[in-house]
């Protein structure tokens, strides 16, 4: 029978929300109640950020903003004025001591004080605490905080943690030195006092994380197998190759089992295999968050398919580091010989996760033979949890994983309460701006320069996007500077950013952009570089160059001269520390009056041309036999200037200067020429988003759906929400973003409203009862027969269901998408207009109340937004005695009173009406009932 899961509520007090290193807290013991919502109203507006507010007994002033102090002053009896005598004493001679007594081993800080002062001169002082292990030995006897006391009374405050093994302390303050002398001085101490910290001082501040979850650490949607059209993203198959495996309702849990196809790899173990969570290039799919020197126990339910050979399987954990690296595997279970019809508990208790460990998956493999390529099997419940003890199983994840924004305090007499109120990841997201498209992208590639050189006329120091410590400027050549010109018309399509110009140079006459302040600034390199920039430049008169781009390393010889000649063409030379040069001129040239994006870069003794998004020419030799490349010391864009030299000045516009160093890659080249000519940068939502994210810093985990739709170009201005753009990317294309409940950045494409198969069924008959009160409606508000479409840059129309408006009125909507053909728009138009032209049936919102019925918890604690659930067991005065709904959104309830929780999960609804699409004689879809439509 089930029972009430283990919920625990932790906060990371020790790392904010853009901090990549932090450690859980468990708060549960004074939880009192807490309320999540996570969701929208209804299916077509955008999803909003999840909350969560969180009773908290404070009593202790534990979660008390700004408390110090915790417990009573141990030293309460040393709270009257005492004298001390300092005419003539020597420096650094004590003045106070105060045996301590006994000192618990904890190793948390004590805070410590004394109010200080003076007959009239100052007198330097230190705190110093004597820490003595149970024999009296000295563990520790150091310096502590310094204070000047004068004749003005004042509180100084030390603290000081014990070092292990403490069981007593003295508390000393020296009398260090008098600035003035301290003929006659006499000081005087009261009011001695020695607390605890509070456990969380300092850290009860806003923007800490919080989370409310299971024991279970596997992500829900692995554990119960999630949707099961979509969730085998989370999971990785080991098979000879031609075998597969897919998904199959095979109800345990009632979320769908995934069945697995075993190939044909012989007899050794885990020769056939699937892994519950793995990575892949440095990013973890339905992995636990693990912390190394910490025991872990698994358990995995298997049951062998009805007609497959007999198979035995073992279970171990897999263990990575930081960049998705498997730093090892752990011992695996024993062998469980599996039986058909029957699911069996395959188990691992007790296994420590190694140095370096941040992620955790767990794999099932066969072992003694996998079937000889006609094996299979199925598995459900998978449980991963930091103990050598396992709980009775409920779905993984959170409930809500989340940022705190108050910790109001509330005191009623003798007792206390903090109110907490936190939000999910969207609020980081929905407060932080992107710069320009162009702007994003190149930060997005990390370089350690950017100078957009959009600065304002009249700029001294050109805005480095990349260290606003390390700004460029103007340096103009001492025979004369040109007419240089900042807030030129841009050379970029989607940057409204203006540019650098320069025009009317002769001779030795010009003005450069200096990155490195005169050969004052350097940039470390090793052996290899990158420099990129937007130009559209002159071409100088025949027979004559103009450079782009020089640099000089720290030895003072030349490095990287990127310039043009009279026809357009790029000549690129490269010097070496051990003197060798590599020289090339571009097999085409540069065409003239237009924009061009040029990047080249050295990696490993290889110099590298590239211009307009394509590859075009490289070095051939010779190969340098050091390929150290040195720091970079002294460079100059526009034009050849350092020291003594001045010439080769180029008129023109120029922007958006980077270096890294790094190679840049082709395709990041490619997406900034792409997104610079403002036509050709087009996408899926799945790329957009990750994108998008990337721009914004989003440091969290992602949950993104494969992308269906081709997204236009990104078209926002600087000061754009990051928030706005992913909504914006995912509606588009006819999908939805939100937070799941272990704080993902999760997308769902538009086919998960398109023949999903239902995750829970719900009714007396199957044991999970909903509460009574169900409202059925047909709101006649929520009809459109009138859509109204636009593409960005494209068509544009009116659909209208001449029926529906005959029999309900007039009743529009419209959208605009940015999407690359006129034909999506216009199917997404229909599709709105064929779902919504007719009333549907509605029920708004189901009530379960989980800690009545305990089987419920597989619903309370595994369902997620976009889930498709099954009203069963209805009243004969219902529609039907069976209906289909999509969760929109999560409110769950919860409080504590003593031993009693009392736990109310609200599911809000919206119909499955029309989402499917009916198949001629397919035994699922070839039905054609109220959730069928045809195609059109």
């Amino acid at each position: 029978m089930a029972s009430i899961p283990k919920v625990t509520v932790e906060v990371a007090f020790d790392g904010g929300p853009f901090s990549s290193s932090y450690s859980w807290t468990d708060i549960s013991d004074y939880v009192e109640g807490f309320q999540v919502r996570r969701g929208r109203n209804n299916e077509l507006d955008r999803i909003e950020a999840g909350t969560l507010s969180l009773k908290l007994d404070n009593s202790d002033g534990r979660f008390t903003p700004g408390k110090q102090k915790s417990g009573g002053n141990i030293l309460s009896g040393f709270s009257g004025q005492y004298i001390w005598d300092l005419n003539g004493r020597a420096n650094n001679t004590v003045m106070s001591t105060i045996n301590v007594g006994a000192v618990d081993d904890d190793q948390k800080p004590r805070i410590m004080s004394r109010t200080v002062y003076t007959s009239g001169a100052p007198v330097s002082c230190y705190f110093a605490v004597k820490w003595l292990d149970a024999g009296g030995n000295t563990l520790r006897w150091v310096q502590g905080t310094r204070f000047v006391a004068d004749s003005s009374p004042a509180v100084y405050t030390h603290e000081e943690a014990p070092p292990a093994g403490t069981a007593t302390a003295v508390l000393y303050i020296y009398a260090d030195t008098y600035p003035e002398g301290n003929a006659g001085l006499t000081a005087y101490g009261e009011k001695a006092e020695w607390f605890k910290t509070q456990p969380y001082y300092p850290n009860v501040v806003p923007r800490r994380r919080v989370r409310v979850r299971t024991a279970n650490l596997t992500p829900k949607d692995v554990s119960t197998g999630g949707d099961v059209t979509h969730s085998s993203a989370m999971f990785s198959t080991s098979h000879s190759a031609g075998t597969s495996n897919s998904w199959a309702e095979v109800p345990k849990s009632g979320a769908g089992s995934i069945r697995v196809d075993l190939g044909n790899n012989g007899t050794a173990d885990f020769a056939s295999s699937i892994r519950c969570g793995y990575t892949d290039g440095a990013k973890a799919y339905g992995c636990a968050k693990a912390v190394p020197g910490q025991a872990y126990s698994t358990r995995v339910q298997v049951r062998l398919g009805a007609s497959s050979p007999a198979v035995s399987v073992k279970l171990l954990v897999r263990w990575y580091d930081s960049a998705g690296n498997l730093i090892t595997t752990s011992s695996s279970s024993a062998a469980v010989a599996l039986q058909n019809g029957v699911w069996v508990p395959v188990s691992l208790t007790g296994v420590v996760a190694p140095v370096g460990t941040v992620w955790a998956g767990v794999s099932i493999g066969t072992t003694g033979g996998d079937g000889g390529g006609t094996g299979y099997l199925f598995i459900d419940e998978i449980q991963l949890e930091q103990g050598s003890t396992l709980s009775e199983w409920s779905p993984g994840g959170s409930i809500f994983h989340g940022y705190i924004e108050k910790w109001p305090v509330a005191v009623d007499g003798l007792t206390a309460s903090v109110d907490v109120s936190a939000v999910d990841g969207f609020s980081v997201l929905g407060n932080t701006d992107l710069r320009s498209a162009m702007q994003a992208e190149i930060l997005r590639a990390e370089p350690v320069g950017y100078w957009p050189l959009g600065d304002p006329v009249g700029s001294t120091r050109l805005e480095n996007l990349a260290n606003d410590q390390q700004p460029a400027k103007l340096v103009a050549s001492k025979y004369g500077p040109g007419t240089p010109l900042l807030g030129a018309e841009s050379i970029v399509a989607r940057d409204a950013t203006t540019c650098y110009s320069l025009a009317n140079v002769s001779s030795n006459q010009g003005t450069v952009v200096d990155i490195c302040e005169g050969g004052t600034r350097t940039f470390p390199l090793g052996t290899d570089f990158t420099v990129g920039f937007w130009t559209n430049p002159t071409r100088p008169s025949a027979g004559n160059w103009v450079t782009l781009f020089h640099s000089w390393a720290d030895t003072g010889h030349e490095l990287l001269k990127i310039r043009m000649d009279s026809n357009g063409y790029l000549g690129v030379t490269t010097t070496y520390t051990e003197g060798t040069v590599t020289s090339f001129v571009s097999g085409s040239p540069l065409a003239s009056g237009v924009s061009h994006f040029i990047m080249v870069h050295i990696q490993q003794g290889l110099t590298r041309l590239y211009y307009d998004g394509d590859f075009r020419d490289s070095d051939t030799g010779p190969t340098p036999t050091n390929k150290d490349i040195r720091d970079l010391r002294w460079a100059s864009f526009g034009g050849r200037q350092a020291g003594s030299i001045y010439n080769e000045y180029s008129n023109g516009r120029h922007g958006h200067l980077f270096i890294m160093d790094r190679r840049m890659s082709w395709q990041e080249q490619r997406d900034i020429w792409n997104l610079g000519q403002g036509t050709a940068l087009t996408e899926n939502e799945n790329a957009r988003i990750a994108r998008i994210a990337d721009m914004a810093k989003y440091q969290g985990e992602t949950a993104l759906d494969a992308g269906l739709s081709a997204l236009l170009e990104p078209d926002w201005s600087t000061g754009a929400s990051a928030l706005d753009e992913l909504q914006g990317a995912a509606q588009d294309a006819s999908g939805y973003l939100f937070m799941d409940g272990d704080g993902r950045l999760t997308y769902h494409n538009r086919a998960r409203r398109q023949a999903a198969a239902v995750r829970f069924t719900l009714g007396d008959s199957v044991g999970l009862p909903w509460e009574p009160g169900l409202q059925f409606e047909m709101d006649e508000d929520r009809i459109i027969n009138e859509v109204t479409y636009k593409r960005r840059n494209g068509t544009e129309g009116v659909l209208k269901d001449q029926a529906s408006i005959a029999a309900y009125g007039r009743k529009s909507a419209s959208i605009e998408l940015g999407v690359t053909s006129d034909q999506a728009i216009q199917d997404a138009a229909y599709t709105r207009l064929n779902t919504y032209a007719q009333p549907m049936v509605r029920c708004d919102s189901v009530t379960l109340k989980a800690s009545a019925t305990p089987g419920l918890f597989i619903v309370a604690l595994g369902v997620e937004i976009g889930d498709r659930i099954t009203l069963t067991d209805l009243p004969t005065a219902a529609p039907d005695s069976e209906l289909d709904f999509y969760v929109e959104a999560i409110d769950t309830d919860v409080s504590v009173n003593g031993s009693t929780l009392e736990w109310v999960t609200t599911l809000s609804l919206s119909p499955a009406d029309g989402s499917d699409v009916w198949i001629l004689e397919d035994s699922t879809l070839g039905r054609l009932d109220r959730t069928a439509v045809l195609a059109y």
